[in-house]
C-alpha cells in the first residue's frame, strides 16, 4: 500500500497534475501510482465528488489496468461508452464516456497513470491532445523519480516515450505539439494579415523540424513555383533560429480564399512568429513589386504574436495564483476545493453560451472558482457545511463575499474579480446581500456565479444539503427565476448541465 504523501511530495504533484486542467481541459483527473501489491493506487485527484466512483485501486482484475496495459507506451482516448466494449461498464457506472489515460514510466517500468476525463465545454479528446499529454507526463515521471516514489531519486529522467509520434500524421504532430490557442491564433493571423492593402497572400507555417504545416490565405491559387520560393524563405528562417529540417521532412500546403484579388506574387518578405522547444512558426507576405506593406505588417504580426501568448501565460499564471489562494500553505479545504471546481466549470459553461468575450469569460471562470475564498478567513470547519445555522453562524457566514473580495482585491487579480466575488450572493429581487442589488445592477458575472452555486449546492454529494437529482434540481432553480435568479439565465442552465 502507498505510504501518504509528503506535504512537498503532494503539492508539487498537484500542480503538476492541474495541468490536465489548464492543458487538457479536463475537468477531472487522478494520479495513480504503482504499489506495493503490484496495483495502481490512487495518490491524488481534482474535480471528483462521491457519485464518480473513483477507484482507489486498480488491481490486474480492472478494465483499466488491460487498456493501459496494451496502451501503455502512448496516451489512449475514449470518446463514448460503446467505442471499447471492455470499458463500457466501467464508464456508464462512472456517469462520464470521455476518458484519456496517460501511462507513467520510469525506465522501461510502468510506474503510474493518468485518469482524466470530461472535457470541459464536452468536447471530446482528440490526436492533437496527445502530445499535450505526453509533456505532462514526462514532468511526472521526472517529479516521481526526484521525490523517490519510484526507484532512486535521479538528477534527470529520460521521457518514458518521444516528444512526437513519427507516425502521427502533419495536423495532429505539427499543432499537437503546441497548446491549442496556436491554431487559433495562426489562421487568425493569416487571415487579417491576408486583407491589408498591397498584400497578395499571406503563408503562415509551423513545424517541429520533422513535419512543416503552411497555411496559406490568399486570392489567386500559389503556383509550384511560388511555393518552392516560399520554402526556400521560410525554411532559412527557421534554421537561423535553431528549427532545424530533418531529412525527408513532411510539408503539407493548406489554402483558402481571404479576398478577391488579382495582385501578382513578385515579392516575398518573411518574418519569425516564434521559435522555442523545437517549434517554429514564421509568416511570408507576398505581394506585387514595390509594395511597402510588407515590413510593417511583419512587426506588427511579430507584436500581436508576443501579446497573445504572454497574455496566455498569465492567464494560465493566474489560475495557479488562485488555487494557491483558495489553499495557502499546507491546509486543504476538499469540500471548498471541490465546490469551486465544479462551479467554476459551470459558470465557465454559461459564460461560453452567453458568447462573452474572451477577457470576460476569464474572469468569470477564476472569480467562480475563488467565489467562496472569504470562507477560509472565517470559521471554516464549523459554518461552511452546517444545515441549521444559527443568527450568529449566518451573520459570520454572510461576511464571506465582502472578505473574499478583499482578499481578492489584495491580490491584484486582472478583471473585475473583486464586484463579481462581493456580489455572488445578491438576488435578483433585492433579498440577498451584502448590498442588496436588485436585477441588473447586479454584476452580470455575479449572477453567473450564483446561478452555477445555487445549483451545484442542490445537486453535489458534498454539499451541507440531500443532494437532488437533475431533473429536480432544475425544477427548484426554475421556480426561482426572476425572484433569487436572474430569469434570462436559468433557461441557459439545461443545455449547460448536459452531460
Amino acid at each position: 500500500m502507498l505510504p501518504p504523501l509528503p506535504p512537498e511530495a503532494e503539492l508539487r504533484l498537484k500542480q503538476l497534475l492541474y495541468r490536465c486542467m489548464e492543458e487538457l481541459e479536463a475537468t477531472k483527473a487522478a494520479l495513480y501510482l504503482a504499489g506495493s501489491e503490484g496495483s495502481f493506487e490512487l495518490a491524488i485527484s481534482y474535480g471528483f465528488g462521491r457519485r464518480d466512483r473513483l477507484a482507489p485501486e486498480i488491481s490486474s482484475t480492472h478494465p483499466l489496468w488491460t487498456w493501459v496495459r496494451r496502451h501503455r507506451t502512448t496516451p489512449a482516448f475514449v470518446n463514448s461508452s460503446v467505442e471499447v466494449p471492455e470499458l463500457q461498464e466501467t464508464l456508464e457506472d462512472a456517469g462520464t464516456s470521455r476518458l484519456l489515460t496517460i501511462p507513467l514510466a520510469v525506465g522501461d517500468r510502468l510506474a503510474g497513470l493518468l485518469d482524466a476525463r470530461d472535457k470541459a465545454r464536452r468536447q471530446a479528446y482528440t490526436n492533437a491532445d496527445v502530445p499535450i499529454a505526453r509533456q505532462i507526463a514526462t514532468a511526472i515521471e521526472v517529479a516521481i523519480k526526484e521525490l523517490g516514489l519510484f526507484g532512486a531519486p535521479a538528477v534527470a529522467a529520460t521521457p518514458a516515450v518521444p516528444a512526437t509520434s513519427a507516425t502521427a500524421t502533419a495536423t495532429e504532430t505539427t499543432f499537437g505539439l503546441y497548446s491549442p490557442w496556436v491554431v487559433e491564433e495562426v489562421a487568425g493571423f493569416a487571415r487579417n494579415l491576408a486583407r491589408l492593402p498591397g498584400i497578395s497572400a499571406a503563408v503562415v507555417t509551423i513545424s517541429d523540424g520533422k513535419v512543416v504545416k503552411s497555411l496559406v490565405m490568399r486570392g489567386v491559387p500559389l503556383e509550384d513555383s511560388h511555393k518552392e520560393a516560399l520554402r526556400t524563405h521560410q525554411r532559412q528562417c527557421l534554421e537561423a533560429h535553431g528549427v532545424k529540417l530533418v531529412p525527408g521532412h513532411q510539408w503539407s500546403w493548406e489554402e483558402a480564399e481571404a479576398r478577391e484579388t488579382h495582385e501578382r506574387y513578385e515579392e516575398i518578405r518573411t518574418g519569425l512568429l516564434y521559435a522555442g522547444t523545437g517549434l517554429g512558426i514564421v509568416v511570408s507576405l507576398l505581394g506585387p513589386a514595390g509594395t511597402t506593406a510588407c515590413e510593417p505588417a511583419l512587426a506588427l504580426a511579430s507584436q500581436q504574436f508576443r501579446l497573445a501568448h504572454q497574455v496566455r501565460a498569465y492567464r494560465r499564471a493566474a489560475r495557479n495564483l488562485a488555487r494557491i489562494l483558495l489553499e495557502p500553505g499546507e491546509t486543504a479545504y476538499p469540500h471548498l476545493r471541490q465546490h469551486s471546481q465544479a462551479v467554476s466549470e459551470l459558470a465557465q459553461r454559461l459564460a461560453v453560451m452567453l458568447r462573452l468575450s474572451e477577457e470576460d469569460e476569464e474572469t468569470v471562470t477564476i472569480a467562480a472558482y475563488l467565489h467562496d475564498v472569504g470562507m477560509r478567513e472565517l470559521d471554516y470547519a464549523r459554518i461552511y457545511r452546517i444545515e441549521k445555522a444559527g443568527e450568529a453562524e449566518m451573520r459570520m457566514f454572510q461576511r464571506h463575499p465582502v472578505v473574499g473580495a478583499r482578499l481578492v482585491e489584495s491580490a491584484e487579480f486582472p478583471g473585475d474579480l473583486v464586484r463579481a466575488i462581493r456580489h455572488h450572493h445578491e438576488r435578483w429581487d433585492g433579498s440577498g446581500y451584502p448590498h442588496r442589488l436588485v436585477g441588473r445592477a447586479i454584476p452580470l458575472a455575479s449572477r453567473i456565479i450564483h446561478l452555477a452555486e445555487v445549483y451545484d449546492v442542490l445537486t453535489s454529494s458534498s454539499s451541507y444539503k440531500r443532494p437532488m437529482a437533475r431533473e429536480a434540481a432544475l425544477e427548484t432553480i426554475r421556480a426561482e427565476a426572476g425572484k433569487q435568479l436572474d430569469p434570462e439565465l436559468v433557461p441557459l442552465l439545461d443545455e449547460a448541465t448536459r452531460s
